[in-house]
This record gives C-alpha cells, sequence and structure tokens, in this order.
C-alpha cells in the first residue's frame, strides 16, 4: 500500500464482512506473503554486495553531527555536535568486519579454533589503515589485565562486535563501537538488513555536548545490582550511568524489578482468558517505564504490542487495539527508522 494511505484500515468501524471466499484470500495473503519474502532477500543481498566494496573507515565527525572526545572514565566516546530530536538518524554505518558466529564442528573446542581463524583471516583482509582501526578500539583483555594486557582482533571483535539480526554473522562497526552504554539511553543502535547497515536513532531529544549512550543490555529489567553484575560479566566495566548511580534512591530499583513482574504478568493473564486485567498491567507497564525515563521507542514497542494483541483479540475493541498500534509504529519509526520492514508490516 501507499505511505500515505491509511495504515489502520483494516480496523473498518462499519462491521462489513470479511470476502465469502476466505480460503482463496488466504492462499492470497500467503502468496503475497512470499514474494515480500523473497524480495527481501533479494534487497538484503544487493545492499550486501554493495558495501562489501566499500572500505569501512570510522565516520568523520564534524559535518555528521557527532564528534569522538575522551572522557576520563569510560574512555573515547560520542557526542552530538548538534541537537538531536526523538526519532532522529545519527549514525548509518556499513560493517569494517564481518564474521561468521557459527561453525560446524565435533567439538565446542573445534568450533572456537575456527571462529578464532575466521576472525584472523578477516583482520589480515583489512587494508592497514582499518587494521589500525581496529585495533584502536576498547578490548575487554586489556579491562581484565591489570598491567594493561595485550588487545587482539578476536578480543577487540568479543568486545565490541554484535549478531546482525537474523544473519548468522557479527558485525564490527568502527564508529558505533564508540558508543558508550547507559541503562538509560538516548539513541538505540539497530541492524537493518534492507540498508546491510548498523542505524543509530535518537530516542529522545539530545542537546548539542550531550554524550551518545545506547545500551548494551540487559535485555529484561533488573535492579542496579543486576545490571551491573551483567555488563561486568559481558563487558569487563562497572556501570556509573545516572540511573545505576540513583539506585533505589528514587524507587527506580522497585520499579524495575516491578516491571519485570508485570511483563510475566501480561502473557499470563493474557493466556488464561484475563484480558481486563493484562491491559491494567500494559498500562502499569508503559507507566513505570515512563518515570524511570525510559519510556520510548525501543523500551516500549513490545508493551505497545502487547496492548494492541489483548485489545483486538481479548477485549475485541478494535479502536483501543487502532490506538495502541499507531503508538506501537511512532515508536517502530523513532528507534528503527520509516523505512524499516516492521513499519512497513505495521502499515499494511
Amino acid at each position: 500500500m501507499l505511505h500515505n494511505e491509511d495504515p489502520f484500515a483494516c480496523f473498518d468501524s462499519d462491521g462489513s464482512d470479511v470476502d465469502d471466499d476466505d480460503h482463496v484470500a488466504a492462499v492470497e495473503e500467503n502468496d503475497s506473503s512470499s514474494r515480500t519474502s523473497v524480495r527481501r532477500l533479494v534487497e538484503a543481498a544487493n545492499a550486501r554486495q554493495k558495501n562489501a566494496a566499500i572500505e569501512h573507515l570510522p565516520l568523520l565527525g564534524g559535518s555528521s553531527g557527532f564528534e569522538v572526545f575522551d572522557d576520563p572514565i569510560s574512555g573515547k566516546g560520542l557526542r552530538a555536535l548538534r541537537k538531536y530530536a526523538c526519532g532522529d538518524e545519527i549514525i548509518r554505518e556499513g560493517a569494517a568486519m564481518r564474521v561468521r558466529n557459527q561453525h560446524a564442528a565435533s567439538s565446542a573446542e573445534d568450533a572456537k579454533v575456527m571462529y578464532e581463524r575466521a576472525v584472523q583471516a578477516c583482520f589480515d583482509a583489512l587494508s592497514p589503515a582499518t587494521q589500525r582501526a581496529v585495533m584502536d578500539l576498547s578490548s575487554c583483555e586489556q579491562s581484565l589485565d591489570a598491567n594493561g594486557g595485550i588487545a587482539t582482533p578476536l578480543s577487540v571483535i568479543e568486545t565490541n562486535s554484535f549478531r546482525l539480526g537474523e544473519e548468522i554473522e557479527g558485525g564490527l562497526f568502527l564508529t558505533v563501537a564508540r558508543i558508550n552504554h547507559s541503562c538509560r539511553p538516548n539513541c538505540n543502535h539497530i541492524w537493518r538488513p534492507d540498508l546491510q547497515a548498523t542505524v543509530v536513532f535518537a530516542t529522545k531529544t539530545i542537546e548539542i555536548g550531550e554524550e551518545l549512550c545506547t545500551t548494551y543490555g540487559p535485555s529484561e529489567c533488573l535492579n542496579t545490582a543486576g545490571r551491573r553484575a551483567h555488563l561486568r560479566k559481558g563487558f569487563s566495566f562497572d556501570c556509573m550511568c545516572q540511573m545505576c548511580l540513583e539506585g533505589n534512591m528514587k524507587g527506580g530499583d522497585d520499579r524495575m524489578l516491578e516491571l519485570n513482574s508485570l511483563q510475566e504478568d501480561i502473557s499470563l493473564l493474557a493466556r488464561t482468558g484475563n484480558p481486563k486485567e493484562a491491559m491494567h498491567s500494559v498500562e502499569q507497564c508503559l507507566k513505570f517505564l515512563d518515570q524511570q525515563g525510559i519510556g520510548t521507542g525501543v523500551f516500549v514497542k513490545p508493551i505497545l504490542h502487547y496492548g494492541y494483541q489483548i485489545s483486538l483479540t481479548g477485549l475485541d475493541d478494535k479502536e483501543l487495539a487502532r490506538s495502541y498500534l499507531a503508538r506501537e509504529l511512532i515508536a517502530v519509526n523513532d528507534s528503527e527508522g520509516v523505512g524499516c520492514y516492521k513499519s512497513i508490516d505495521i502499515q499494511l
């Protein structure tokens, strides 16, 4: 459908019945879904071929709207050189290194050796300039060693890369890797298969001079001790972001634990035929996320989707479902971009 058409036209309020030939409609829908999947695979393959021909050195700051700076605590980071509004795209970057994460092997040890060789082969194929940029990134090996340690391509990859969506590869992005962590981030990074690039979006208003911070996890809502333990294990640092420094002074830890419990309640209540109670938990989640300062974009998307599903299938309230879907679309556009597949799917 065209992007300027009503994305919620499926919620017609005239009460008209569906087409008589439901079987034909279902077949046509499946065919359309298959064609969409094939088209997206072709788009991704074309984008990957185009990106493979480019040497992805660190993006220049200044005119790009950000710059690299030295922080006495967290090391190098990125900060804004202009004001960004929620949903603004800040960075779009291709991978300097792509390494297969899964290898067919007779043992875990063999698979580890194959992965290490794949990392080294990928690194060896880079230009000297890109190799220097890779080795200039931080490494957990250095953080763990009291004497500073020796960074290797493997340790840099393991510290800074992340999985590329549904693909079986990890990617290293020389500019995005400079973005430090906050449990209350002001931006979100996401892999876009259609672009074969990682894109960074502002999740709230970012002022000039403010550091750009994304989140390294965890995916579940934990209190300060739980979040710090996760980050210490995975990235070898003790988080000193504003949320962690606040701890439970403003009830933050209690809210995070309650959020975790509420999200479990939503799923359980929806499955056991208690849609009204489930919807109450949805609204409580959204309220607590907002109070915690993370009530936008990537954090609210799954909760809003729950609200949409329960409104439609549990309460049979199309108008309420429409409102939740509209809010979900805004959250998706703000955190993944207007042209992302999820945004397009919501509008179909």
